[in-house]
């Protein structure tokens, strides 16, 4: 077996352990591990010819497919970066990261390369009966035709753990996105530390309903490289492919950002006829999930651990609450992974029990910095501010910008992000403590809240909500009412409004900055 120091070394371990455990299932075509490393071989070789030298970016822009995973291994294997482009991006989104980071060589779906602005790439690889009509200027190579070639008449290059491995892009929050760069050791080690605490094994079979340009989209197909498990492709969203593609294959894993469960929750009825028994877990993060839907899955999901994550994409993940501890509620975001330190720091010092402090993340999944953006990589990524002076503070940590707190037990407890708090006739308080209350009514299915300048009140709370099925819109007074009940007055928001369904970013998240901006233009 081979030190696990790079994503070249996790594939050749799987397929040493078993060459033909399957690797990767899409579209119900089953590939094996053996035939994953011969593929990655061939297309390695053809980047190479196609001049990738090392350290060069390689864009990836396709549906999720078991080529978007060839492509991933053979630019790593070339001694690349690749850059996974998710396909929901609009073609100025495309353009600015393929420029950002300089992309000259892409993989991808034909119709999306020919999306591309007029001579952007020189060189691609496309998925499709037809080359693209336009964005490439020099080469265009079948992918299928490449597959097909000997790997082995070309040489890998020599990879080292410190090496980009990939430069991932936010979902840009505010402004541009940046693109977060990580290294092959980053992107190895995620793997080793969640595939411990999840218990992972060949046996496991991964259902990757997350895009690969999301971190912890990818972390599944790290973590599945790692242990040698089948890696299962889930692309439609709809509530009932998502259900059936559990089913299908008897998926013993899933992981999820909180609108993928209010999905899932549309069929409990039928979770409640057929279990998923052989769901063994399933993991969260991405964004709190309400308290309502993580009491429907535990009642639904009665075979299946649940592990509730928090993660930020500067680290790929911080902290896990076991399924043990799901009785602490939502809010909490349990300890530190494994080899992690997880630091509460207010004013460059540590905080006591029950202060709220910022979130700083200490370990070896903290990234590399933003790609090509020295200020913002200096704010985020900093000295460690609890090391000896010694050291002459040559080790960085990363801050989350998430306000937490630490009870005596070591739990860390989720506040908010400073910049994203409302504060309302003298009080401050977080979306998700809203939102959490809203959906605890039991007709509302997503939730976003948010505050909107107030000459009196400081902030006046608006909610923007999607309904549960069958209720009608003269349920906001029942809502209204509930919260009344539940929740402070100045939680109550002033004003709610429906929508059929709230709108997510590339990730799969609730955009809120969507919803807010919105609001705002009516």
């Amino acid at each position: 077996m081979y030190p696990e120091f790079t994503v070249q070394d996790l594939l050749r371990n799987a397929v040493e352990r078993d060459p033909q455990q399957v690797a990767i299932i899409d579209g119900g075509i089953r590939h094996t591990y053996e035939e994953l490393a011969r593929c990655s071989d061939a297309l390695c070789a053809a980047l190479l010819d196609e001049g990738v030298q090392k350290g060069d970016r390689v864009g990836i822009y396709m549906e999720k497919s078991w080529e978007a995973v060839v492509a991933m291994l053979a630019a790593s294997q070339a001694g690349a970066a690749f850059v996974n482009i998710n396909p929901l991006l609009k073609p100025n989104q495309v353009d600015y990261i393929l420029r950002d980071c300089d992309v000259r060589v892409m993989v991808g779906d034909s119709d999306k390369l020919a999306s591309l602005e007029p001579d952007t790439v020189r060189a691609a690889f496309y998925k499709g009966s037809a080359p693209p009509d336009g964005g490439v200027v020099g080469s265009l190579l079948n992918m299928a035709e490449v597959l097909r070639r000997d790997g082995g008449r070309r040489t890998p290059r020599l990879v080292q753990e410190i090496d980009l491995g990939t430069i991932l892009y936010t979902s840009g929050s505010t402004g541009l996105p940046k693109g977060v760069a990580f290294s092959q050791r980053n992107l190895v080690v995620g793997a080793q530390i969640v595939s411990t605490y999840l218990e992972n094994t060949k046996e496991d079979r991964i259902l990757a309903a997350l895009p690969f340009s999301f971190d912890y989209g990818l972390n599944q197909l790290m973590t599945s490289l790692r242990v040698g498990a089948t890696l299962i492709i889930q692309n439609s969203k709809l509530p009932g492919d998502l259900l059936k593609g559990l089913r299908r294959y008897e998926a013993t894993g899933l992981a999820g950002v909180p609108p993928l469960w209010a999905l899932l929750l549309r069929n409990a009825r039928s979770l409640e006829e057929q279990p998923l028994t052989h769901l063994r877990y399933i993991t969260n993060s991405g964004g709190r999930i309400p308290q309502a839907n993580l009491d429907d899955l535990r009642r639904l999901l009665t075979s299946t651990k649940i592990y509730l994550m928090y993660g930020l994409t500067e680290a790929f993940r911080s902290t896990y609450l076991p399924p043990e501890e799901l009785d602490r509620g939502t809010e909490c975001i349990g300890k530190p992974i494994p080899n992690t330190e997880i630091l509460v720091i207010k004013d460059g010092r540590e905080c006591a029990p029950g202060e709220v402090g910022e979130l700083v993340h200490r370990g070896p999944t903290v990234a590399q910095g933003y790609w090509g953006q020295e200020e913002a990589t200096r704010k985020a990524y900093r000295p460690n501010p609890v090391a000896p002076p010694q050291l002459l503070n040559g080790e960085r940590v990363v801050y989350s910008g998430d306000l937490v707190r630490r009870d005596e037990e070591g739990f860390l407890y989720f506040v908010g992000r400073e910049d994203a708090m409302i504060k309302s006739q003298g009080y401050r308080m977080s979306p998700e403590e809203i939102e959490n209350v809203l959906i605890s009514s039991g007709l509302v299915r997503e939730a976003s809240a948010f505050g909107v300048p107030d000459p009196d009140l400081g902030h006046r709370v608006v909610a923007v909500v999607s309904l549960k099925n069958g209720c009608g819109e003269d349920a906001v007074e029942s809502i209204t009412e509930y919260v009344m009940k539940n929740a402070p007055p100045y939680m109550v928001p002033k004003e709610i409004l429906v929508w059929e369904d709230l709108p997510k970013t590339a990730s799969g998240k609730i955009d809120r900055k969507e919803i807010s901006l919105a609001y705002t233009d009516r």
